[in-house]
C-alpha cells in the first residue's frame, strides 16, 4: 500500500511531536503492509506560509536519513488549508505538490461554503494543478448533499477518503458520507490521514480488511495501491 496523507514529519505540525514518534510511526505504518508514505504537513495557502518550507524540509531529511533501516519509502509534500489567497500562488506556481508537478493535497474548514470550495479548487486548476481533496466526507456541505461530490469527480478533481472517516472514528454521519461516496464509486483513494501513534495512526491492516470485504477486489486495489501510485508518479488516476 502507498499512504499519499500523513503528518510524520516530527515538530513541524499537529503530527509527531519528535523523532522517535515519527519513527514508530513509520514502523507501524511498514507493519501493516504500507511500502511508501508521501509526508504532508500543514500548510496554510498564503504566500507568507512558504517561510516554513525550509524547516520542513529539513525535518524531512532528518525523518528519512533516521527511517533508512526501516523498510519504508518517503516522499515530502504538503497539505494546502486553501484560503481566498491560495488561487494567486497557484497563479505564481509556488504550491507544493505531491509528486513535484502537478497534483496538490488541498483541505478546507470544515464549515466553508460550496462555493467558496468551487471558486479556490477551479482556481487551482487554471493554473495548471490537479486538486487532490482531502477527506471530502468530513466537510459540512458534502455531508448535507451530494452534488458537490458528482461536480467534483466529473471536473477530473481527486477525492481522497480518510481511514478514520471509512472506519467510524468520526462520527456516524461522516462514516455514511464516505460509504456512499465509496458506494457511488466515486472515491479515488483512501489515506491514513496519520497524526499520532495511539489515535488516527498510520497503521492501514484494519482498513485493508475492510475495504477488501466491502468493495469489489479491483476497486480495493485502485484506492489502496493503484491510484496512490499514479499520485506519486504524477499519472492520471483510474476512475471507477
Amino acid at each position: 500500500m502507498i499512504d499519499i496523507h500523513c503528518h510524520i514529519i516530527p515538530g513541524v505540525d499537529d503530527g509527531a511531536a519528535n523523532l522517535s514518534e515519527s519513527l514508530m510511526m513509520a514502523k507501524m505504518a511498514v507493519d501493516s503492509g504500507v511500502r511508501h508514505i508521501i509526508a504532508t504537513p500543514h500548510l496554510p495557502g498564503t504566500p507568507e506560509s512558504l517561510a516554513l518550507l525550509p524547516r520542513i524540509a529539513q525535518q524531512f531529511t532528518l525523518l528519512k536519513q533516521s527511517a533508512a533501516d526501516i523498510g519504508l519509502s518517503l516522499s515530502c509534500a504538503a497539505e494546502i488549508l486553501c484560503l481566498p489567497e491560495t488561487p494567486d500562488m497557484a497563479a505564481a506556481r509556488r504550491l507544493p505538490t505531491l509528486d513535484g508537478k502537478r497534483y496538490v493535497l488541498c483541505e478546507f474548514y470544515f464549515d466553508e461554503s460550496p462555493d467558496e470550495m468551487n471558486r479556490i479548487l477551479d482556481g487551482l486548476h487554471r493554473f495548471g494543478y490537479i486538486p487532490v481533496i482531502a477527506h471530502p466526507e468530513r466537510y459540512d456541505a458534502v455531508q448535507q448533499g451530494f452534488s458537490l461530490i458528482g461536480h467534483w469527480f466529473h471536473k477530473g478533481y481527486v477525492l481522497q477518503l480518510n481511514k478514520g472517516s471509512v472506519l467510524g472514528s468520526f462520527g456516524r454521519r461522516t462514516e455514511q458520507t464516505a460509504n456512499r461516496i465509496l458506494a457511488d464509486g466515486a472515491a479515488h483513494v483512501i489515506a491514513s490521514d496519520a497524526h499520532h501513534t495511539a489515535y488516527r495512526t498510520t497503521h492501514m491492516e484494519q482498513l485493508n480488511h475492510w475495504v477488501q470485504a466491502n468493495c469489489h477486489p479491483s476497486y480495493a486495489q485502485i484506492l489502496l495501491e493503484r491510484n496512490p501510485r499514479r499520485l506519486l508518479e504524477g499519472r492520471p488516476v483510474v476512475p471507477v
